[in-house]
C-alpha cells in the first residue's frame, strides 16, 4: 500500500509538472524530423542568446510504451539550465522492431545536428541522453556507427552520450517482458558488444536501488569501454530506483538528488571532435 501511494504521488506530481512545463520555457511542439506522423519532436528552448548545447532526450518505456508528452518536465529542466532539448517521438514494439526504433532515433539525432542552429543550438555540442530503453538506444547510436551512418550522420558528430539506468546488456534486465523484447534478436543489438574502438564521451549513471535494470550492467559496460579509450564517467546514486533517476530531473526531486545538474554539466562540457 505504501509503495502504491508513493507511486501515485509521484505520478500526480509529474502530471502537474508536465502540464506546467511550457509555462516558463519556449516549446516548439510536433516538429517533424522525418516523414510520417509518428516522427515528430518537441523542442524546449532557453532564452535566445549565444548558441547553446543541445540534448536529444530519448524517453524510456521498455521499448513498448512511452511518449514525449510524458517527459515534458525533462525538456523544461534542460531549458532552465541553458540547454536546448529535443524530445522525439518514435515507434514501439510490437508494431516496430528494435532496428526500427534505432532508425527512428538515429533520424531524430541526425536531424537535430543538421537543424540545431535554427533553434538556438550549437551543432558541435549535441549530446544524446536516454533513460532506460532510451539509454539503450543512446548507447547504440554512440557505439555502433551503423545507425547514424544510415541516417546520413556519424557518431563522430556527437558531443557525448548520457545513459540513465541503461540496459546495455540483456543480462541486466529483470522484467520478463523486457527480456522478451530481445528473444531471438541479433547480439549486435546489445551496446556492450560494441565496446571496441573510439566513441563519444559518455556519462553512465544509475541508481543503486534499481531493481529493474541492475547497476551491474552499467558497470560492465564501463569496464568494457575502459579497455579502449576510457572516455567514460560513471555515477551511481544511492537510494534511487529505476524510474526515480529520471524523476530526479524535476522539482521537487532535484532538491535531494543532483541528477539534473550532473547531466546538464556534462552536456555543457561536451564537444564533438577529438
Amino acid at each position: 500500500m505504501l509503495s502504491y501511494l508513493g507511486d501515485t504521488i509521484v505520478g500526480l506530481t509529474l502530471a502537474v509538472l508536465n502540464a506546467l512545463a511550457p509555462l516558463d520555457v519556449h516549446v516548439d511542439k510536433g516538429v517533424p524530423y522525418a516523414a510520417g506522423s509518428e516522427h515528430r519532436a518537441d523542442i524546449y528552448r532557453p532564452p535566445a542568446g549565444k548558441p547553446r548545447p543541445v540534448a536529444v532526450f530519448l524517453y524510456g518505456g521498455g521499448w513498448r510504451t512511452g511518449s514525449k508528452d510524458e517527459v515534458a518536465y525533462v525538456g523544461a529542466a534542460f531549458a532552465r539550465r541553458g540547454v536546448v532539448a529535443v524530445i522525439p517521438e518514435y515507434r514501439h514494439v510490437p508494431a516496430a522492431t528494435l532496428p526500427d526504433i534505432l532508425a527512428d532515433n538515429a533520424a531524430a539525432v541526425a536531424w537535430t545536428i543538421a537543424h540545431a542552429a535554427a533553434y538556438g543550438g550549437d551543432p558541435a555540442r549535441v549530446t544524446v541522453v536516454g533513460h532506460s530503453s532510451g539509454a539503450w538506444a543512446a548507447a547504440m547510436l554512440g557505439l555502433d556507427r551503423t545507425w547514424l551512418d544510415r541516417a546520413g550522420s556519424s557518431p563522430a558528430k556527437l558531443a557525448g552520450i548520457v545513459g540513465l539506468a541503461g540496459p546495455y546488456a540483456t543480462s541486466a534486465l529483470t522484467d520478463p517482458l523486457d527480456r522478451q523484447v530481445f528473444v531471438g534478436s541479433d547480439p549486435a543489438l546489445q551496446p556492450i558488444n560494441h565496446a571496441a574502438g573510439s566513441h563519444p564521451a559518455m556519462l553512465l549513471a544509475t541508481g543503486a536501488a534499481d531493481l529493474d535494470v541492475t547497476p551491474a550492467g552499467t558497470l560492465a559496460l564501463d569496464r568494457a569501454l575502459r579497455g579502449f579509450d576510457g572516455k567514460e564517467t560513471v555515477k551511481i546514486y544511492p537510494g534511487l530506483g529505476h524510474g526515480q533517476i529520471v524523476h530526479a530531473m524535476s522539482f521537487p526531486f532535484n532538491l535531494r538528488f543532483s541528477v539534473a545538474d550532473d547531466v546538464a554539466r556534462f552536456v555543457k562540457g561536451a564537444h564533438a571532435g577529438p
